[in-house]
């Protein structure tokens, strides 16, 4: 989780700054918004995931459903509104909640993919 809230505040820094270049100043707070909106969403989600299972692994659905429809409910709440209110701070929300997804997306791939290489050298390590 770390290397994702890195990576994605280093991508959302770049991006702000291009945006101030290109005469966007509004756009930046929103990136930095839609970034903190996106952190706790995950956070929320990590610890909602941890209550609504049990011991053995079974999720309760209802509880957990419901807590997700109410996370994500208001992150779209506040990038509509904004939308609205003004259009390149919400612009920059809904970017920076798509930039921290993205960027989530990518470490686990990348995780996956270090997973997959060394299962790999052990089997053909235990082959030898």
């Amino acid at each position: 989780m770390r290397r994702t809230v890195v990576a994605a505040i280093a991508v959302d820094i770049v991006i702000a700054a291009v945006a101030v270049l290109v005469g966007q100043p509004a756009f930046a707070p929103g990136l930095a918004l839609g970034l903190v909106l996106a952190i706790a969403n995950h956070r929320v989600f990590q610890s909602s995931a941890m209550r609504f299972t049990s011991a053995e692994g079974a999720v309760r659905r209802k509880p957990f459903a419901g807590s997700v429809a109410l996370r994500l409910g208001g992150c779209t709440v506040v990038a509509i509104g904004l939308l609205i209110v003004n259009r390149p701070l919400g612009w920059g929300v809904v970017v920076g909640l798509a930039l921290f997804q993205l960027t989530m997306l990518l470490s686990a791939i990348v995780s996956l993919l270090r997973y997959q290489r060394r299962q790999v050298q052990e089997t053909a390590g235990d082959d030898a």
